[in-house]
């Protein structure tokens, strides 16, 4: 096994424990029903791309990782959401190593620069293509920063996550989760084709990803394909909102 030596594991004392207790209590708490955790990669940099719709989401997702992949995971998340100090933060690091996007970025800032800096480290990076929750549970159009972390890592794995009920969990507004269970199905591995420099190819790629989960959902996440105004290139970062 691996050993990830990374700026990005939070190295808080209860990062030590907390997480596995946390897992534990999810698992018991929602009963998540799990298909397809085999096509994880056992090693090496992984770009987890997932519908949205609950701020449950990636503690299930998390909670449902083989161990493996937990031990080297990390959850893109909105940094004026979740990284203006206090409880906010430090809860997101200590569970999921939770590394910080800007959505308001300066000009001249790399947005996703801690996102490439954790695949070259070798993590499995969690990312909601959509870029914010779902408000209906449908899933809307994906952004193109994804396609643009395909591009800079070519062979890179995309592994499409389709996760169901979080939003029962844990509604937009709640403020403490339900005991319904929930589903989470993995799928194949996408092997992705993008260019650097022809920033129409990284959106092609976002739109993969989507129909990929489309396709884990059974249609239940089906909606108008994106529209010609979605399609045109938008490096706004996926994160956690």
């Amino acid at each position: 096994m691996e050993r990830i030596v990374s700026l990005y594991r939070s190295r808080h004392l209860a990062a030590r424990f907390v997480p596995y207790l946390f897992s534990t209590f999810v698992r018991a708490y929602v009963r998540p029903h799990v298909i397809g955790a085999h096509n994880l990669p056992a090693e090496g940099p992984i770009l987890l791309a997932s519908n949205h719709v609950s701020h449950a989401d990636t503690a299930v997702i998390f909670t449902c990782l083989p161990r493996h992949v937990r031990r080297r995971f990390v959850a893109g998340a909105a940094q004026d959401y979740f990284f203006r100090g206090g409880p906010w933060q430090l809860v997101s690091r200590v569970l999921f190593n939770a590394i910080p996007i800007s959505r308001d970025t300066k000009r001249g800032q790399d947005p996703l620069r801690h996102a490439v800096r954790a695949l070259r480290e070798g993590h499995a990076l969690l990312l909601y293509p959509e870029g914010t929750r779902s408000k209906n549970g449908s899933l809307g159009p994906f952004r193109s920063g994804i396609g643009r972390l395909v591009s800079d890592f070519p062979g890179l794995p995309v592994v499409p996550i389709y996760v169901s009920n979080t939003a029962k969990v844990l509604p937009k507004g709640a403020s403490f989760p339900r005991p319904i269970r929930v589903e989470v199905r993995f799928g194949e591995p996408l092997m992705l084709n993008a260019q650097p420099k022809f920033r129409a190819t990284w959106q092609i790629a976002a739109n993969d990803i989507r129909e990929a989960i489309i396709q884990l959902s059974d249609g239940a996440a089906l909606v108008a394909r994106p529209s010609q105004a979605a399609s045109e290139p938008d490096e706004k970062p996926e994160v956690e909102e």
